[in-house]
């Protein structure tokens, strides 16, 4: 269960670095390159606005002009569950796999009505984490990630537009 989750931006590697803290005290850490980063901020978002949407009304197709106000809906939705002033923990933790982050060369998302996204990272070694995260985390986890970028300095706007893609299979980013 996941307890923590930061992304921050690590100049001298020019990429972000990803951990994830569980509540059994395991730390888990990935390296996000900007590649990486400008394929999955809008494959997330687009989960996330169909998800929301899928809520209020299931059968409901999206109009391409409405695409970018609901995906500025689900970045400005209240988080009640998250608290963001509190620092990633530096307790000395587990880390399942290794001291050096993986470097996340494939990601899987998956839909999972009523019970979130399910996000799995590989590497090249095929070392891989999945998170199952429920819609709170997942918007959490987009307002992370645009922090992280925004401090990259990448030049990647916030993916509005993307909101609204048909339904369909797993996305495979690598």
């Amino acid at each position: 269960m996941i307890h923590q989750i930061q992304i921050k931006y690590d100049a001298m590697a020019d990429r972000l670095c990803m951990q994830v803290r569980t509540r059994q005290g395991e730390v888990y850490a990935l390296w996000l390159t900007r590649r990486m980063v400008q394929r999955l901020w809008p494959a997330l978002q687009q989960v996330a606005a169909r998800q929301a949407l899928g809520k209020v009304q299931p059968h409901a197709v999206v109009l391409p002009e409405a695409q970018a106000m609901l995906a500025e809906a689900v970045r400005q939705q209240p988080l009640p569950h998250s608290d963001f002033s509190q620092p990633f923990s530096t307790e000395p933790a587990q880390r399942p796999l290794g001291e050096e982050p993986m470097l996340a060369t494939e990601v899987e998302l998956q839909a999972q009505p009523g019970s979130g996204l399910r996000f799995r990272l590989v590497d090249d070694r095929r070392r891989q984490i999945t998170l199952q995260l429920t819609d709170e985390l997942h918007a959490a986890l987009l307002r992370l990630l645009e922090q992280a970028v925004a401090a990259a300095d990448w030049g990647l706007a916030p993916p509005a537009s993307a909101a609204a893609a048909p339904p369909g299979p797993p996305a495979l980013l690598n």
